[in-house]
């Protein structure tokens, strides 16, 4: 569920609008010659010069992701092609940050060809003109329309649903414009007590996929912005994203905000299939975690007498439980914590190498992620590092990431991108939140982009993990997959 109270919204623009003055142009561009497209000097041997693309657009589409498209065939059941109403998170990833990118790109580009020299005081009116356009655009167009933050912000819960045969409804996909609550629906308690009874831990994750969604779509854009240096002024979604966030994290432990919405939508939700799947998303998250073996149905009856009380209340939770959910209040300040809100690359010196950090606190299936990247990029080599903190209720587990994105080389007469990634390192045993037993946790993959045109590129992303959780990533459980898919550069 997605819960942007009016006021919230109200301060977060307050917020920004008194910031926007102090906000001046980005930099430009650390690119020699053509921004787009650069040649560099192959080393003796090599077949031929292969070009380092840096668009200022970048698109993906997957249009295949398998197998997780085989259990959205199943759960929706009607084929291969209704395996599409339920996206996979790699696919409704990409939709979204296609739709942001090209709105921040079209933004960009009116305004770069406006004539507009007009200055009131210290604002420059055309600079003014472009943040009003861009925090309108992230308020209220981007969060409510299909294929917009919101909208992948539900996807993610639907895509760990669909995994286990849960089929639902994306109610972003109705366009509710200015509604403070949007919900995840169609979903009957049945399916939900075979969930919980089947994959306990797939249960917990599931409700803090939501949050994992937003974060990982504004890693994606901030990862565009630095390899490929595009001027595309993602500040002012990347910050009220994460407030919004952070305050649905606040909110989700507040006894006086979520125990009287939980009555209002109990009273108003008649029917089973009306119902949201969780209510307040952390308040689910926190009371599963911890009681992941309690039967779906001990929540008892619905106040209405018809179907399972969903919806939990903070006086629901124990004093270990809400403090608990209280602690991630102040652990997501990390999420705040990152250069990259104001500037894309860093300058190391006179080397060449560009670099920058973030941050990051993700809520999982046995309780949180906290980790630190690090972003390098040299010539050909654009690298990302990060050092992973798995934590569960008392325990800690380390992991490394490393990754190579765009590497240009030559095979035969094919032009390729190169793109591997691996992690290694450790999670609690069987995704246990209590337990102090390590589990080997690795992951191995590699995108290759086919360079065949000036503009477009088919790609294929093979991915080998073991059992493990992994932002973005719809198994828990060990997996192989493929996606096959279409890149735009411009």
């Amino acid at each position: 569920m997605s819960i942007f109270k009016r006021q919230s919204r109200a301060f977060l623009l307050a917020m920004t609008m008194t910031a926007v003055w102090a906000v001046g142009a980005t930099a430009q561009r650390n690119c020699l010659g053509d921004p787009t497209t650069n040649c560099v000097p192959t080393a003796p041997g090599e077949a031929m010069k292969v070009p380092i693309s840096e668009p200022a657009l970048k698109l993906d589409l997957p249009l295949f992701d398998l197998p997780y498209q085989i259990d959205a065939m199943n759960t929706v059941g009607h084929g291969f092609f209704s395996s599409y109403a339920n996206p996979s998170m790699a696919q409704s990833l990409a939709v979204s940050t296609d739709i942001v990118s090209s709105f921040h790109f079209g933004m960009k580009a009116l305004f770069d060809n406006w004539d507009l020299n007009v200055s009131i005081g210290l604002l420059d009116l055309k600079s003014y003109l472009y943040d009003l356009g861009l925090i309108f655009g992230c308020t209220y167009l981007l969060f409510y329309i299909p294929g917009g933050e919101g909208w992948v912000h539900e996807e993610f819960h639907r895509a760990v649903m669909t995994r286990h045969r849960v089929n639902s409804f994306n109610d972003m996909n109705t366009f509710p414009i200015g509604s403070e609550i949007v919900s995840v629906n169609s979903i009957t308690d049945e399916d939900l007590i075979r969930f919980k009874a089947e994959n306990p831990a797939d249960f917990v994750r599931m409700q803090a996929a939501g949050m994992e969604g937003d974060l990982v779509l504004l890693d994606n854009l901030r990862r565009n912005s630095f390899f490929y240096d595009q001027q595309l002024r993602f500040f002012w979604l990347d910050l009220l994203v994460t407030m919004n966030s952070h305050m649905y994290v606040i909110a989700s432990g507040d006894p006086t905000q979520v125990n009287s919405s939980v009555d209002d939508m109990n009273k108003k939700e008649t029917t089973v299939l009306s119902r949201d799947f969780t209510g307040y998303d952390m308040t689910g998250w926190a009371y599963d975690l911890f009681r992941p073996d309690e039967p779906y149905g001990d929540r008892g009856v619905h106040p209405s007498g018809i179907g399972i009380n969903r919806y939990r209340k903070t006086t629901d939770l124990t004093d270990k439980e809400l403090n608990y959910l209280h602690a991630q209040r102040y652990w997501y300040i990390f999420n705040y914590i990152s250069p990259m809100f104001f500037v894309n690359r860093i300058n190391l010196g006179n080397t060449g190498l560009y670099g920058n950090f973030a941050f990051r606190h993700f809520l999982t299936s046995f309780g949180t992620d906290v980790l630190l990247k690090a972003f390098l990029k040299k010539d050909i080599y654009n690298m990302a590092f990060s050092f992973h903190n798995y934590l569960n209720y008392k325990h800690w587990f380390p992991a490394i990431e490393a990754e190579l994105v765009d590497f240009p080389m030559s095979l035969w007469a094919l032009n390729l991108y190169l793109s591997p990634r691996t992690i290694l390192g450790t999670q609690p045993e069987n995704q246990n939140f209590k337990t102090e037993t390590p589990e080997f946790m690795g992951l191995i993959g590699c995108r290759v982009d086919f360079n065949i045109s000036k503009h477009f590129l088919p790609y294929f992303d093979l991915t080998a993990k073991t059992n493990g959780w992994v932002a973005g990533n719809e198994f828990l459980e060990k997996n192989v997959s493929i996606q096959l898919g279409l890149s735009a550069r411009f």
